[in-house]
C-alpha cells in the first residue's frame, strides 16, 4: 500500500518515491506502480454516504505523456507529477 503523506507533488528526494496528484491533492508514492484500489483509497479514505459505490479513475502525464483509466484490479507505472482523477458514482 502506498504512503498517503502529503506534500508538494514534486517527491522528497528520496529515490524511492515520486510525488503524484489524487483530485488535486499532492502524494508522496512508491515508485513502480500504483493500483486501481491505492488511488481510490487516497481520493477516498473513508467511503462516500450511500450504498453500492464505484469509483471512475483516470490519469494523465502518465510515462511517455500518456493519459487513460484505471479499473478495479489494474495498475499502472507511476511517474513523478502525475495526475489521477477519481470520481465516486452510485451503482444500479
Amino acid at each position: 500500500m502506498s504512503n498517503d503523506r502529503q506534500d508538494d507533488g514534486k517527491g522528497d528526494k528520496d529515490p524511492k518515491t515520486v510525488g503524484i496528484f489524487v483530485n488535486t491533492k499532492p502524494h508522496t508514492v512508491p515508485k513502480g506502480e500504483i493500483s486501481f484500489e491505492t488511488v481510490t483509497t487516497l481520493a477516498y479514505p473513508t467511503t462516500p454516504p450511500g450504498g453500492n459505490i464505484g469509483y471512475t479513475v483516470t490519469w494523465q502525464r502518465g510515462h511517455g505523456s500518456k493519459d487513460g483509466t484505471l479499473v478495479a484490479g489494474q495498475s499502472v507505472p507511476v511517474k513523478d507529477g502525475m495526475i489521477f482523477d477519481v470520481t465516486a458514482t452510485v451503482l444500479s
